[in-house]
């Protein structure tokens, strides 16, 4: 009887080809890179996160080069081995990160924080620490880009050829899009597509149009009413929940120059889609009116609007850095 059994199992796995695990759908690794935290998912070529892997990590931008490299595989090790859990292929890691840095080299050039790993070439570092083939893929954009970039794909400016992004925060970002490509030069894209440094009021234009704008002129309209510790969220709910004056008058203001910053840039790009995003852009309601009424005349511009996935977008955007595949084109490059 078991000689009888033994045979029949050898004939049954004869019989049956081995049943490996088929192949699953590939997916994209994505970073988001803030001074305080690193978001992260896996993100499927249909743009859904899957189910569990958004995460947030928290990063001391102060700390040391030991510290922060392990940070960043902490955050995207997990990431590798869930992909492999669930039978699913990595085809790259993408990752939004501030400038200044060597988006195509993947060298960090930060001094103001991430300091400790100035100069340090962090796709290699990332490749030997998470033990990646040496041709993986992993690919580095500004994190302005990447917003731009899932927000193209999933978002405000879908189905938008001639797309400009604006992140209002801390600074003031711009980025210029046609089709999937990021673009740096042409017709009404200023140097490097940077419109904060653009000459405004004897400064530049991110002296007015950022959170220190808006702090210090919310400081001048309210005298000896203003108490010291506002914020620009504080500034807002004063304006959306208490009408405010001096709040409604600095956003207002807000609007208006901001418009008129970008009226003659968006005629000479043709831009479709003014997409405005940020931490400021939570507050778009209290200057979406004045900056319409300044681009009225933009003929191109079908769609002026704050982004619909803002605290995804980086993240969707680095997932789109991979899928480009070989048609990805590094800004500033020539075809």
């Amino acid at each position: 009887m078991l000689l009888l059994l033994l045979t029949l199992f050898i004939y049954i796995c004869d019989a049956v080809p081995d049943q490996k695990r088929p192949p699953g759908e590939t997916c994209a690794i994505t970073l988001d890179v803030g001074g305080t935290f690193l978001k992260s998912a896996i993100v499927k070529p249909d743009g859904s996160i899957l189910e569990g892997t958004f995460r947030k990590t928290c990063i001391d931008s102060q700390g040391s080069s030991e510290q922060i490299l392990e940070t960043f595989t902490l955050s995207l090790g997990p990431h590798l081995t869930n992909a492999e859990e669930v039978g699913a292929e990595t085809c790259g890691i993408g990752i939004g990160i501030p400038g200044p840095f060597d988006y195509e080299n993947g060298v960090s050039l930060m001094k103001h924080k991430f300091g400790a790993i100035y100069r340090i070439n962090l796709k290699e570092e990332l490749i030997k620490r998470l033990e990646l083939p040496r041709n993986f893929t992993i690919r580095f954009e500004n994190d302005a880009w990447t917003f731009l970039r899932g927000e193209a794909w999933l978002g405000a400016a879908k189905g938008c050829m001639r797309t400009v992004g604006i992140t209002l925060g801390t600074g003031l970002g711009s980025v210029f899009m046609v089709g999937d490509q990021v673009v740096l030069e042409g017709t009404g894209v200023p140097p490097n597509g940077s419109v904060y440094d653009l000459p405004y009021e004897g400064g530049i234009v991110e002296d007015k149009i950022s959170r220190r704008g808006i702090i210090t002129r919310y400081k001048e309209l309210a005298g000896r009413k203003y108490r010291e510790g506002l914020d620009v969220e504080d500034i807002a709910i004063r304006g959306l929940k208490y009408q405010d004056k001096f709040s409604a008058q600095v956003f207002d203001e807000v609007g208006h120059r901001l418009g008129k910053v970008l009226k003659q840039i968006l005629s000479e790009f043709r831009a479709e889609c003014l997409v405005v995003g940020g931490q400021i852009s939570k507050s778009f309601m209290l200057f979406s009116n004045p900056l319409k009424e300044e681009l009225r005349s933009v003929s191109t511009l079908r769609s002026i609007t704050s982004a619909s996935l803002i605290d995804l977008s980086p993240i969707y955007g680095a997932a789109k850095l991979v899928f480009l595949g070989s048609s990805y084109r590094p800004p500033g490059a020539t075809s």
